[in-house]
């Protein structure tokens, strides 16, 4: 039984050989399913493919693991790249503050020169010798569920399906194996969907870190030593040391070693982001606080002269024996603080703003080619099978193979396209109508509380703070059922391969989430201001009892709030999702698996022991980047957006990027199981997402400042000449000087450093070199061996300089020895 390894022995192996895959399965199950799994595994096995079975209760473990050579097979056929044993490369030394940098600094990977792999030059390549280290964790998972997701069993299906028809009547129980055989892929993917299996994952590294561990040394120590003297390294406690701590940079090559390219380019692209978004709160700051003190100098306290504030912002002097000084005290701070959102310093932020996303984009270009120039992420080559749910309606020769194919019928796609199309644009129509509705409960609220005549404390309630909620939950709400709906619609399409099936429920997803998450800061910003006459008769024509409107030095400050309340909620429910429900998850799990077995309390410690039962226990990360980044993405375009008029949107940012990261750092390595490894080159579609979200900010900033903030006031001097015209030119203004610096700043900062290019022309070269000479480059690795020879030779000399230094005392010795008998 596993133990703290994931190790196992094999007989015909003289070392430990690792699990690289693990399938679960009930084995009460019925007899069908089995002739599936017989099928699977005999491939796998012909694959090379190692299988060992164990079984705790009734649940049912397959342990499959790759050897050496079958995953250096699969790595050529991949055209994966890996470091040359003679090529190291000099790491850069930061410009400026390199004994402080070295605080901060996780990552101290040595880097080589990278090239395709070929076994016959295997020799050239850094650890090819050492069969337990040339791979990493994460490229031995990948890799073997490269091969695992290829094998198709169809064929095999079928033939068994022939044999029982002409030797015996069909069984019922067994007719599925031949639906739709010519439609579909069986192979991995199939039997999961299936239920064939009811998972498949990869192990996590053991680690001493583990609450299984501690608690044990809390025990028995003499058994805690026993165990923990299996575990030769500790990847994960390395990653956590680093990883979780507040002050230091993410170990961006440790974290694509145990956790595959994509999960890193996640964490790289948001600790960009965060990085870039300090220069965006120290000017936010000062924007902020220049807002306060103007507010405060403009509207001092007096308490001599009140004032009552209606709910649309009017004001009216009243005696101030009728208001209680603690009231006037707040209502005045909450009025200083309101106002100091709207200042002259608005436009010059939103300008920055608008060209900060700009640059952040570039950067982040710049950075990806840096990632993928060092992970040789451009240069692998996946062969993606088709997705077991793809059916083919027709059958055509496949141009490169030769082989019919089926395929399914461009106008079938294309009316499923339509009908998306039509279901989104219909979802994002309910949107729209749940922001009318609290829009209509809240203005059934405020003539409730006669807000018309004064804004109390319980106006503002009403009025402001719970519709801001509502909309927030509603929003919230709203996105759980698109998700769950549009998963399906998604799968209706029949896109054939994985990365087309993820492309499309990206866009759908965020597409839905931006209008979701968007609207009701639309609507305060455009609809709601009373000079811009979108309500002469009210909502919907309802009567000017129902208008929703506010004054236009007041409508950025409940802006303001609805932004402020909306970035603070709703990181709770995504903490509900991502750590609270998959701890019930987990408690259920383990609830259905003590079920399932008999006598559990004699082995409830002997599966506490088994690494299998802990790790299958642990809750599913589930499409951890899709759903991170479409939350990473929206508050990206948030805080572009919107932060004209709240110019602390960044630091709230910052503050829940930062924390939201540490977080998913714990989950990833402790709480939830690890991952399936993939390699990609980039944050794929989400790039073009970016790009669309920053022109869209410039747009919604130009008209931001001139309708809805009192920059055209302030500019003309006198609010008269604030047409429609004016304002239009302030939008073209803006828009042009804003796309104008977006444009050159492009033009200076390239998305592709210059060491990046030169490093790119050498590789190239080196690898044409191995291809035609099967060897390394003399000239790339000469200076290296000029290096090692010198420092031999001034090695051997100090050698021979102390063996001279010994011979002269020992013989000096011996002289004085000779003198005193004399």
């Amino acid at each position: 039984m596993l133990a703290a390894t994931t190790e196992v022995d094999y007989p015909y192996f003289p070392f430990r050989i690792s699990i690289d895959f693990v399938l679960v399965h009930n084995a009460a199950e019925s007899r069908s399913k089995g002739k599936y799994r017989e099928f699977f595994e005999k491939a796998v096995q012909k694959e090379g493919l190692i299988i060992r079975h164990q079984q705790s209760g009734q649940t049912h473990f397959t342990l499959i693991s790759t050897p050496f050579h079958r995953l250096t097979r699969e790595a050529e056929m991949s055209q994966m790249c890996f470091p040359l044993k003679d090529c190291q490369v000099k790491p850069g030394l930061p410009s400026c503050c390199i004994p402080l940098s070295q605080i901060f600094v996780t990552d101290d990977t040595v880097r080589f020169i990278n090239a395709p792999f070929q076994r016959k030059h295997g020799s050239l390549f850094l650890n090819y010798h050492d069969e337990k280290s040339f791979f990493t964790s994460s490229q031995r998972g990948y890799l073997t569920y490269q091969i695992l997701t290829k094998i198709d069993i169809s064929k095999d299906l079928k033939g068994e399906r022939l044999g029982e028809s002409q030797d015996e009547p069909t069984d019922p129980s067994t007719s599925s194996i031949t639906s739709d055989e010519q439609l579909r892929r069986k192979g991995l993917s199939w039997l999961l969907m299936s239920d064939v299996y009811e998972e498949a994952f990869v192990l996590h590294a053991p680690s001493k870190e583990e609450p299984y561990f501690k608690a044990m040394q809390n025990g028995s120590v003499k058994a805690y030593n026993e165990f923990i003297s299996e575990i030769e390294l500790d990847p994960r406690r390395s990653l956590s040391l680093n990883w979780e701590r507040w002050y230091k940079f993410q170990p961006l090559n440790k974290i694509r070693d145990y956790f595959g390219e994509q999960i890193a380019y996640y964490f790289a692209w948001q600790g960009t982001f965060l990085t870039l978004l300090w220069p965006a709160v120290i000017f936010g700051l000062v924007v902020f606080i220049y807002g306060f003190i103007d507010s405060i100098s403009s509207a001092p306290l007096d308490w001599n002269h009140c004032k009552v504030v209606n709910f649309i912002g009017q004001t009216e002097n009243v005696a101030c024996g009728m208001r209680n000084g603690v009231t006037l005290f707040f209502s005045m701070v909450t009025q200083w603080f309101m106002s100091s959102f709207d200042t002259k310093m608005n436009a010059f932020f939103a300008v920055f703003m608008s060209i900060w996303g700009s640059v952040f984009v570039q950067i982040w270009k710049r950075n990806n080619s840096v990632l993928s120039y060092q992970w040789n992420s451009d240069d692998f080559h996946a062969i993606e099978p088709d997705r077991p749910e793809f059916r083919g309606s027709k059958v055509k020769e496949d141009p490169i193979t030769g082989e019919d194919i089926w395929i399914s019928p461009a106008l079938a796609r294309y009316i499923k396209m339509l009908a998306s199309f039509v279901f989104v644009s219909f979802s994002m129509l309910v949107v729209v109508i749940s922001l009318m509705l609290v829009t209509l409960l809240k203005i059934w609220m405020v003539y409730n509380f006669q807000c018309t005549k004064e804004y109390t404390f319980h106006c503002w309630l009403s009025a402001a703070f719970l519709p801001s909620i509502l909309n927030t939950l509603s929003a919230m709400g709203l996105g759980a059922i698109y998700s769950n709906l549009v998963s399906r619609l998604n799968s209706w399409e029949n896109h054939r391969t994985e990365s087309e099936h993820n492309n499309s429920l990206i866009v759908k997803i965020f597409a839905f989430q931006m209008v979701n998450t968007y609207t009701s800061l639309f609507y305060v910003a455009f609809i709601r201001p009373e000079s811009h006459g979108l309500q002469p008769n009210g909502l919907f024509g309802l009567g000017t009892e129902f208008k929703d409107t506010c004054l236009d030095d007041t409508c950025s400050s409940l802006l303001a709030l609805q932004l402020l309340t909306h970035t603070l909620i709703k990181p709770f429910p995504k903490f509900f999702k991502d750590v609270v429900l998959p701890y019930f998850v987990k408690l259920f799990r383990l609830r259905m698996y003590t079920s399932r077995t008999e006598a559990r309390v004699e082995i409830e410690d002997d599966d506490q022991a088994n690494v299998l039962v802990r790790e299958w226990l642990k809750p599913s990360a589930g499409d951890f980047v899709l759903w991170e980044m479409n939350e990473k993405i929206i508050l990206f375009g948030t805080t572009m957006m919107f932060a004209s008029l709240f110019p602390l949107a960044p630091l709230l940012a910052l503050i829940i990027g930062f924390v939201d990261m540490r977080i998913d750092a714990h989950r990833l390595i402790w709480f939830n199981r690890k991952p399936i490894p993939i390699i990609t080159n980039g944050i794929g579609i989400w790039l073009p997402i970016l790009t669309f979200l920053q022109y869209c900010a410039v747009f919604t900033n130009a008209f931001i400042v001139a309708f809805t903030s009192g920059f055209c006031s302030t500019f003309l001097a006198d609010g008269a000449y604030c047409t429609v015209q004016n304002r239009l030119i302030i939008v073209i203004v803006f828009q042009n000087l804003v796309f104008g610096l977006k444009y050159l700043l492009s033009s200076v900062i390239p998305s592709i450093p210059a060491s990046i290019k030169l490093a790119l022309r050498k590789k190239r070269y080196v690898v044409a070199h191995i291809v035609e000479k099967g060897d390394v480059p003399h000239r790339t690795r000469i200076k290296k061996r000029t290096r090692i020879a010198k420092l031999a030779w001034i090695a051997s000399n100090q050698k021979m300089i102390k063996s001279n230094r010994k011979k002269e005392k020992s013989n000096k010795k011996q002289l004085l020895a000779e003198v005193e008998e004399i």
